[in-house]
Order: C-alpha cells, then sequence, then structure tokens
C-alpha cells in the first residue's frame, strides 16, 4: 500500500524538490514559505514513505521518482 502526504507541508516541500536539486531545510524553507520545524517534520514524514531521501551531502534532500509520481498525480493542487 502506498501512503500518501498528509500535510500541506508535505506537499509544498515535495513542489519546492520536484525540479530537482539537493536543498537544505534553510532553503525548503524559504522557497517554501514555511518555518524550518514545518519542514524538518515533513522531511521526516516524506522520508519514511520514500518519497524523498537525504544526499551524500548532509543536510541536503531530493526527490524520489516515487515522489515525482506522488507530486504528478496529487500536488498539482498544492502549488505555491
Amino acid at each position: 500500500m502506498i501512503r500518501r502526504p498528509r500535510t500541506a507541508a508535505d506537499f509544498a516541500v515535495l513542489g519546492v524538490l520536484a525540479p530537482g536539486g539537493l536543498l537544505t531545510v534553510e532553503q525548503l524553507a524559504q522557497q517554501a514559505r514555511l518555518t524550518a520545524w514545518s519542514v524538518r517534520s515533513a522531511l521526516l514524514r516524506l522520508q519514511s514513505r520514500g518519497l524523498i531521501m537525504d544526499c551524500r551531502h548532509r543536510g541536503r534532500w531530493t526527490i524520489t521518482q516515487r515522489g515525482r509520481g506522488e507530486w504528478a498525480a496529487k500536488g498539482r493542487r498544492f502549488t505555491l
């Protein structure tokens, strides 16, 4: 069973990561217009579902193929 992101913050973080790149919590918070705490919580939820992953570069995050599929299917409703 595929779990879906549950909050608007989850979709906001996926939306920022969708174009690609390796972003820090601070960059994600600024671009998604969220608090760092909200971003960290969303990152933990998204990572536990396999939608994002942390990279070799400590503290940087990227979207997975599974995350891209989730964003394409549902995320457009939550565009910034």
